[in-house]
């Protein structure tokens, strides 16, 4: 912004016949075309190659994002500690920044073998991938979906957002309602928890409480979910059936299956986790 570019223009050095306050009021004053460009370029928006009609955003995308064959579309991988891992390809770029609600600097926890399950939350689950491959945790750039979804220019489609955010999917898709209330992201998948349990704590990421109840009101409509993580095949994992993919198909089934868990209490320690897809 501004105030950078002043604070750089302010490091070269006294001429001979200034003194501070000139020299101050000369940067107040003007600012050099090689500055402003940068301040310019530094606002502008993501300015892709003129054949890219597409662009698919990988949220918490791990080692593997996803990624299209077609050559006018581009990918996104946003992941801050891991990014690195990530295999070079084509039309594949790496923001290395975590996304959630606001725009700032938080430490991140290293979880499971390379990191690849780390998360701004504080895990409940005491297993493996929290305990035996848990590393030093890190500071990390975080930045806001809003400011991600924004930065792509409007003469590119954004095709497909993946959340996969380790329980702060519900949060940053709340925080960017304006935009996704307008379509701007036609397909979306994002990561939810099942039957009130609580994978990070802290977060609200359910699918009946928190995001079904978001994702409608802003116009998606759903279209397929899959089971994810489950810790140990748990008691509990009969209800899933209820969630074949093959009948949840009306609002009216989603309330029913939502209806079984009204009362239910959160659950902490173990993990019932999903994907949602989303259609605008």
């Amino acid at each position: 912004d501004f105030k950078f570019c002043e604070i750089q223009q302010a490091r070269r050095p006294l001429l001979a016949h200034e003194t501070l306050p000139k020299r101050a009021r000369r940067i107040g004053a003007t600012m050099s075309t090689s500055w402003l460009l940068l301040c310019a370029v530094a606002r502008a928006d993501l300015v892709f190659d003129p054949s890219v009609e597409r662009v698919i955003v990988n949220v918490g995308s791990n080692t593997q994002p996803s990624l299209s064959h077609d050559p006018q579309t581009v990918a996104i991988a946003v992941e801050p500690m891991v990014g690195c891992r990530i295999r070079e390809q084509r039309n594949l770029h790496v923001l290395h920044a975590a996304v959630a609600a606001n725009n700032t600097l938080a430490f991140m926890q290293w979880y499971n073998k390379f990191g690849e399950s780390s998360s701004l939350g504080t895990a409940t689950e005491k297993a493996e991938y929290t305990t035996r491959y848990r590393g030093k945790r890190k500071i990390v750039n975080v930045i806001s979906l809003t400011t991600l979804v924004e930065s792509i220019p409007l003469t590119v489609k954004l095709w497909y957002l993946k959340t996969d955010m380790q329980g702060f999917d519900f949060d940053a898709l709340r925080s960017a309602a304006d935009i996704l209330r307008s379509g701007r992201a036609q397909y979306v998948m994002s990561e939810v928890w099942w039957d009130r349990y609580q994978s990070y704590a802290g977060q609200n990421n359910d699918f009946c409480l928190h995001q079904y109840p978001l994702m409608r009101a802003l116009g998606y409509e759903l279209v397929d979910v899959e089971n994810g993580y489950q810790s140990n095949k748990y008691h509990g994992i009969e209800r899933l059936k209820t969630l074949d993919t093959k009948q949840i198909r009306s609002h009216d089934e989603i309330l029913k299956m939502c209806s079984m868990q009204v009362d239910a209490p959160d659950k902490a320690g173990k993990c019932n986790e999903g994907d949602a897809y989303w259609k605008h």
